[in-house]
């Protein structure tokens, strides 16, 4: 349990230490690393590709959810038997919370001033190149908390497809 801890509040801190200085700096297409980063400070009141725009609140409560779930699936874990699991988790729970953090402040009056909806800042070339192949479209601008969540999410995907059944044999559970 203090592992997840430790790299919840270091994940967490993460993304909103960077949500902080872009928010401080506000880049406007401010090239980090030519042909490859972009900064550009975004606020989403949706999803990406703007699914759910102007919908804070029922996302609120979503992932509000979600992050109970994922807590409890967090704590309830053991790193010593499912350490990519467990890793997998605390990553897409940080992100889960990030994004909630966001959301509710930008829907209580007064505290909505500084972020009137969750704080975007990364544009990733590569994704926006393949993006317009596929849609014509950029990639949705995205923060620290979005990427949390997707590479928790695929790291649980390649340890449910490729290590699961090695580890139950392993344990004796097959």
């Amino acid at each position: 349990m203090g592992i997840t801890c430790l790299l919840l509040f270091v994940f967490y801190m993460l993304d909103q230490i960077s949500k902080y200085l872009v928010q401080v700096w506000q880049p406007n297409n401010v090239t980090a690393i030519p042909h490859f980063l972009t900064l550009d400070l975004h606020y989403n009141t949706g999803m990406a590709w703007s699914l759910f725009d102007d919908s804070t609140i029922i996302l609120v409560v979503i992932s509000f959810v979600a992050s109970i779930v994922l807590g409890y699936i967090c704590f309830k874990n053991d790193w010593k038997k499912n350490k990519l699991l467990s890793f997998s988790m605390t990553m897409t729970f940080a992100g889960c919370l990030g994004n909630l953090f966001d959301r509710a402040i930008s829907i209580i009056p007064g505290l909505s001033k500084g972020r009137p909806g969750v704080v975007d800042m990364i544009s990733f070339e590569p994704l926006n190149a393949i993006s317009r192949l596929i849609s014509g479209n950029d990639f949705p601008i995205f923060n620290l908390a979005d990427a949390f969540l997707v590479c928790g999410i695929l790291i649980y995907a390649v340890d449910l497809i490729f290590f699961v059944d090695r580890r139950k044999k392993k344990n004796g559970e097959v």
